[in-house]
């Protein structure tokens, strides 16, 4: 096995990407990660407990700002490849970005109806913005290199960062919220400092791609006139692609546990700080799954490592289910261990992106007898599914949180919030929201992923017929 320092010489010395360019899609991936992690993980908790929004007012604004967000998702792509710059997008959606999801996190004075235009507003700037983020970076990471095992490294090597990012809000948040219990105005205003700081460094950190990376693989002049009926026919044959997206689709099942599992340490387990140890255990172990994804990457696949990351993580909250939630160091072990491969799987849905834009580029010469790759139209394609997602997540979060009668945040006769008092019931159910979407919303994914046959001897027969393609295309175009 290569030391350390072996490591890091074959990284410096690649010849496909620069460290300055590998360490700016980090810093981006970190600051982004950062600000996802901290909306999507307590913009729930914070609406219903200090906003005052009750359910239906979280339905509306959720399903219309992410409905918006899924139609956007493809025209950012096209968008994208047909400017054929993303740096000016990235710089131009970072600062919107960041103001969102501090705002996000400021309660206002005012009635019930105020706070809903003023939520809504914000949520919407905030995924529209995330989007043009998201699909930048991403488009021009697939481009920085075109070999299998560079790509792993550049990939896996920025993951560090992005779990990075989703730590310190998932484990700093609950520990200064836990410090200010008792007094519910001082936790309100928590939250809201909190996302100022990570607002700030977030900024900063979003910004550093546009200055280091250079895009790359410039799509040829053929592939570009082609028109929006050909990128679409070429991402219906992408079967990686769509094996990937579907699997993310049903992930919003699992995403509803973790949404819920803050309203299940604060509220059922009565110990919000429990959360800052779970989650700097849980985030340890996947630092460690994510560092041995060398070592394993010779034994198991990309799509191994996503579907047998999956079946782990079910196993571990059907185990959950079992031993319920009487004791919190196997309540605490469980939750943590399931996150182990969670790092290891986000750098391998990564790295299966990018590679199906290979398969795309093979399959619409197969079929087509044009060779097509287009990677923006892929990234838009998987974000969109991600919304798709996320919107499932939303609705299914506020349904349950309905159907276990939870109860929000309400507003006195000066437009204050007043903190809300939970049933034992509702206390109980709680948990449940945790369990049961833990268990389903990860075995389905894996299963969905072991029918992705881009892989292995396959694999390896298809790039060379791909590198064939691309010597006749240059050939004939001489």
């Amino acid at each position: 096995m290569k030391s350390f320092a072996e490591r890091f010489e074959a990284i410096k010395n690649n010849p496909e990407f620069t460290l300055k360019e590998l360490l700016g899609f980090a810093s981006g991936s970190f600051g982004n990660s950062m600000g996802q992690d901290c909306v999507g993980t307590y913009t729930d908790q914070f609406f219903y407990d200090y906003m005052g929004l009750g359910k239906e007012q979280n339905l509306t604004i959720k399903a219309v700002t992410k409905g918006v967000n899924i139609v956007s998702s493809p025209i950012i792509g096209m968008l994208l490849d047909n400017t054929g710059s993303a740096k000016k997008f990235m710089m131009m959606s970072a600062v919107p970005l960041t103001l969102s999801s501090v705002l996000l996190f400021y309660v206002p004075t005012g009635s019930l109806t105020f706070r809903l235009i003023w939520s809504f507003l914000l949520f919407l700037l905030f995924n529209v913005a995330d989007t043009f983020y998201d699909i930048s970076l991403l488009t021009m990471s697939s481009r920085m290199t075109e070999t299998a095992g560079p790509r792993k490294t550049f990939y896996t090597v920025a993951q560090f960062a992005s779990t990075l990012g989703s730590t310190l809000p998932g484990g700093l948040v609950p520990i200064i919220i836990d410090i200010q219990k008792g007094d519910y105005n001082s936790e309100k205003w928590a939250f809201f400092i909190v996302a100022l700081i990570f607002g700030i460094l977030g900024l900063i950190t979003m910004t550093v791609p546009c200055l280091t990376l250079k895009e790359r693989l410039s799509l040829s002049p053929k592939i570009k006139e082609k028109k929006a009926t050909v990128d679409l026919k070429v991402v219906l044959m992408n079967r990686p692609l769509l094996l990937l997206s579907l699997s993310q689709i049903i992930d919003s099942v699992r995403q509803v546990c973790y949404s819920a599992l803050p309203f299940f340490y604060k509220q059922t387990m009565n110990n919000y700080g429990m959360k800052t140890v779970v989650e700097v255990c849980s985030s340890t172990l996947s630092y460690i799954g994510l560092a041995l994804v060398p070592v394993i990457g010779k034994k198991l696949s990309s799509r191994d490592m996503v579907s047998f990351g999956y079946l782990l993580t079910g196993i571990c909250y059907s185990l959950l289910g079992l031993f319920g939630y009487k004791h919190k160091i196997i309540v605490g072990a469980l939750i943590a261990i399931g996150g182990f491969p969670n790092a290891g799987m986000s750098a391998a849905r990564r790295v299966l992106l990018a590679d199906s834009a290979d398969y795309m580029e093979w399959k619409s010469y197969k079929k087509l007898g044009i060779s097509v790759r287009n990677e923006g139209m892929i990234f838009s394609f998987n974000t969109m599914c991600s919304r798709i997602s996320s919107l499932w997540k939303d609705l299914m979060i506020d349904i349950g949180l309905g159907l276990i009668g939870y109860k929000s945040a309400y507003i006195n006769e000066m437009g204050e919030s007043v903190e809300a008092v939970q049933t034992p019931k509702t206390l109980k159910g709680i948990f449940y929201l945790v369990v049961i979407p833990g268990i389903i919303g990860n075995l389905i994914p894996g299963l969905i992923m072991r029918f992705d046959n881009f892989t292995g001897k396959r694999k390896e027969k298809i790039l060379e017929e791909l590198k064939e393609i691309r010597l006749e295309r240059v050939l004939s175009e001489n």
